[in-house]
């Protein structure tokens, strides 16, 4: 009878001790989940806004990023344009150039006559602009003194001094030249002389024509090749007006030059002739000779 009782204690106390265990464990738990909802609660508007602020952060780095992107492609950009417009321009340039060089050669070629040396024109007087000029061809290339200049359009004057490399051209337009010259119509051939005009320095005239001379506005006006210096056949000009002189028995012509003076960048010298040189008209006894060095023969070496 003791031991059965002996054994209901033990089983009771057993009982009892898992009974126990099993309240701590559940209460264990109730706490354990108790304390993760408080501590989940505290800490989730800390962890929102902690969230929020690592997500601005994340954000204004990418957009700086790739502003900086931007800015960096934007600059390139910029210099890739402003390289296509340098090069635009030089190809033009290119093209302008070559476009001159070959009216020059094909001029070079249909006046096989002709020697010539390709200068390029370097300087202007400022205080003469439209009097002389200034090209890279001196006497180490063959100039000499009086030796024609021309273009492809036409007369622009003569060497007047020599360097070893360059060389002053004086042009037509200098009230001081003097351009023995013709009318180019088969039914006129007036010759005069072309001479600068100071008060039109671009419009140089033929002066001292007869009053009844046969010119007219239109005339092509060519050199006649008298005065030792231009060979025949060199365009001057055309006529844009004739005008009588007051009071006397002349008139003269207002040309508007071949060549475009404010254009001109390069030049060919005429350094040998094979032309040969008019015969100068008779004329009559007691009148005075024509121009200083009105002679028929080419100057500088030119035959």
């Amino acid at each position: 009878m003791r031991l059965l009782n002996k054994k209901a204690v033990i089983l009771a106390v057993a009982v009892i001790t898992v009974f126990l265990l099993a309240i701590s464990a559940a209460q264990g738990k109730y706490k354990a989940a108790f304390s993760e909802r408080l501590i989940t609660t505290i800490l989730a508007p800390v962890e929102y806004a902690a969230s929020k602020v690592g997500y601005s952060f994340r954000n204004a780095g990418s957009v700086v990023g790739q502003v900086i992107t931007v800015y960096g492609e934007n600059q390139s950009l910029k210099l890739e344009n402003e390289q296509l417009k340098q090069t635009s321009l030089n190809t033009t340039e290119i093209m302008a150039e070559n476009e001159r060089l070959r009216a020059m050669l094909n001029y070079q070629q249909g006046a096989p006559q002709f020697d010539f040396v390709t200068a390029a024109v370097v300087a202007r007087d400022p205080g003469t602009w439209t009097s002389t000029i200034v090209i890279n061809r001196g006497t180490a290339d063959g100039i000499a003194k009086d030796m024609p200049v021309v273009t492809p359009q036409g007369l622009v004057g003569n060497v007047v001094s020599v360097y070893s490399n360059s060389a002053k051209v004086q042009l037509i337009l200098d009230p001081r030249s003097a351009v023995g010259s013709l009318v180019q119509r088969a039914e006129s051939r007036v010759a005069a002389i072309v001479e600068g005009n100071s008060g039109n320095k671009l419009a140089p005239r033929m002066v001292n024509i007869a009053r009844d001379a046969d010119i007219i506005a239109g005339d092509k006006i060519i050199t006649s090749g008298f005065g030792g210096i231009y060979p025949k056949g060199l365009l001057v000009g055309e006529v844009t007006d004739v005008i009588n002189e007051e009071g006397g028995l002349l008139k003269y012509a207002v040309l508007k030059t071949a060549v475009d003076f404010d254009r001109l960048e390069e030049v060919l010298v005429i350094v040998r002739s094979r032309q040969s040189a008019p015969a100068l008209p008779a004329l009559p006894p007691g009148q005075p000779a024509g121009p200083a060095g009105q002679t028929g023969r080419l100057p500088g070496g030119l035959q």
